[in-house]
């Protein structure tokens, strides 16, 4: 026994105190070397490192460092200090881990993340945008994020003019034809680079196309299109998402019909230009499969469609290979910026809030 007992201790001071904790289990509550389970900084949850004894988080660029919110769990019979409540992040801070034994210091590491919105249209200004869906979505981003937004036009699109970018925000509409602009695809090296090296993308309606454009997706199964003039339908249109926690943050804020589905656009004129995935080729369950082949989570499709999981309408294409980016993609043809017969949409709101929650959703990553 005393020989063991001197090969534990050896070893102990081989590798130092927190090893000795494992290795001798002197102590009967929770390991002092894992002992968090998570950090969430302005309801983000961080990354921690046990062994280096670092928590990281990246923060949109407008963040104030200097008064974020922090939450911390445990096992039972730790004490986490600070306790839950608001940080100073402008300097460096510490954490501590208390097992009643010994104690565990991690530091939290905060990143600024570039803080612009740009959205890319074909006029040289908002104004002269073509589109009167593309020129209100513009519109409204501009209202919605002020100096954090900044309008790019085609022919302006370069690596400096993406410095310092967060998120694009691409919509596109068009009669007759789902092809991407060519004075888009002419520029589309520069996109290509700014979404290999982690950029984000939201592309809206025809737009959703540029996923494939840039390679990222070879499916195929983008085959739901509209491209009509359009005409009078006085249904109520609405929208389902699946009840994953990305489709969650993503549908928080808007009003719902009595079973859960999301009304968009109400009776009226409509353009009806889809721009969806159709998954029939894809085995049961349908959305599983589809994010297991694709890297790609189906977060919405149309109300009465969802619980077949036979289309994608609104989808999360997650980094993968040599695409460190994000790019969400929103095809559903009843979110319309604009109504072509100049009535106020009853759930615009709804449209909007989902664009905006999917734009800070990527913006956040």
């Amino acid at each position: 026994m005393s020989y063991l007992k001197n090969i534990c201790l050896g070893v102990c001071l081989s590798l130092g105190f927190l090893a000795c904790d494992e290795i001798d289990n002197y102590t009967d509550g929770p390991s002092v070397i894992d002992v968090l389970e998570s950090v969430t900084i302005n309801e983000k949850e961080a990354t921690i490192d046990h062994l280096a004894g670092s928590i990281r988080i990246s923060l949109p660029g407008n963040t104030d460092l200097s008064n974020v919110s922090f939450e911390a769990t445990a096992p039972d019979g730790v004490t986490i200090t600070p306790e839950d409540g608001t940080l100073d992040l402008t300097g460096p801070v510490e954490v501590i881990a208390d097992n009643g034994n010994s104690q565990r210091v991690y530091r939290i590491q905060a990143t600024l993340l570039p803080s612009k919105i740009v959205f890319l249209g074909d006029g040289s200004s908002i104004g002269e945008v073509s589109d009167d869906d593309e020129r209100a979505a513009a519109r409204w981003a501009e209202e919605t994020y002020g100096e954090d937004f900044e309008y790019i036009s085609y022919a302006e699109l370069s690596d400096e003019a993406l410095n310092g970018v967060n998120v694009i925000f691409y919509v596109h509409d068009t009669v007759g034809t789902t092809e991407q602009p060519q004075a888009l695809l002419d520029k589309l090296n520069v996109l290509s680079k700014f979404y290999v090296n982690g950029g984000k993308i939201v592309a809206g309606q025809h737009g959703t196309g540029i996923v494939e454009e840039l390679g990222r997706d070879n499916s195929g199964l983008r085959t739901i299109l509209g491209t009509g003039e359009g005409g009078v339908n006085m249904d109520v249109w609405a929208i389902g998402f699946t009840n994953s926690p990305t489709a969650n943050i993503i549908s928080e804020g808007v009003e719902r019909n009595p079973d859960g589905s999301i009304p968009v656009i109400d009776g009226g004129f409509k353009e009806d230009h889809n721009s969806m995935w159709g998954l029939d080729p894809i085995a049961e369950p349908k959305y599983a499969n589809f994010e297991t082949q694709y890297r790609a989570e189906v977060l919405a499709t149309w109300d009465w469609n969802v619980a077949s999981q036979g289309t994608g309408g609104i989808i999360l294409w997650k980094p993968q290979g040599r695409f460190q980016g994000t790019i969400m993609t929103l095809g559903v043809g009843g979110m319309e910026w604009n109504m072509n017969d100049g009535r106020d949409n009853e759930y615009g709101d709804n449209i909007r809030t989902i664009y905006k929650n999917s734009i800070d959703y990527l913006r956040g990553l």
